[in-house]
């Protein structure tokens, strides 16, 4: 059994990130919050805290139906869905590891029939009104550790694992598998670059195919 694990903001789908994406409806920016979080000033959690308090400041009563109205809008990458399909006929398990909101990974996921969604979460009090505070469930400097773990209850090692991201911070995951591909990845995305057995760009995410078909082979 192999393991296909996959970022989602920007190879699952054709936007480059869900949190961008409901700042983008709001009207409002992370900006000060990202420069914040990679200088290491605050965690995973106030990053959150910070980016979801914006948008209750632009609407008080913001509930868990508007955000997944919102995010029903983000496409499906060109490609995805077959590129499960086939995946799942080679008996492979698939996997989004995802620092993106968690609405959209369920519904990606569900939409793509995957075996295992891990996304960071908002959360709601027993009306469905967002309460201001995040979920963390994969830290963005660290994906491996969701990673690792889903490897180790599959009882599948570095050779059975494979990886695609688009970022730096898909570089964790990169390390702990045996194939690594960086998807249309940023100049910026050095790490990422390195890391990468394959970089890759193209519109579909059928482009990766080739390298995953030689991956099956071993």
């Amino acid at each position: 059994m192999k393991l296909i694990a996959f970022d989602m903001d920007g190879v699952l789908t054709e936007y480059f990130s869900s949190w961008v994406w409901v700042h983008e409806h709001f009207g409002t920016d992370n900006d000060e919050a990202l420069r914040a979080y990679i200088a290491g000033k605050i965690d995973d959690l106030e990053f959150m805290r910070r980016d979801i308090n914006l948008w209750k400041e632009r609407k008080k009563d913001l509930n868990r139906e508007y955000i997944r109205e919102i995010l029903d809008g983000v496409p499906i990458r060109s490609g995805a869905k077959e590129l499960m399909e086939w995946l799942r006929s080679n008996g492979c398990r698939t996997a989004i590891i995802s620092g993106g909101i968690d609405i959209l990974a369920e519904r990606i996921g569900r939409e793509l029939g995957m075996d295992y969604v891990f996304a960071n979460g908002l959360e709601f009090d027993d009306k469905g009104i967002i309460t201001g505070n995040g979920i963390l469930r994969v830290v963005l400097k660290d994906k491996s550790i969701i990673l690792k773990k889903l490897m180790k209850e599959l009882s599948i090692e570095k050779k059975g694992c494979a990886a695609v991201g688009d970022s730096d911070i898909d570089a964790t995951m990169f390390r702990e598998c045996a194939l690594s591909i960086a998807f249309n990845p940023k100049k910026e995305a050095t790490e990422a670059i390195k890391h990468a057995n394959h970089v890759v760009h193209a519109k579909s995410l059928l482009a990766i195919k080739p390298y995953l078909e030689e991956f099956l082979k071993g």
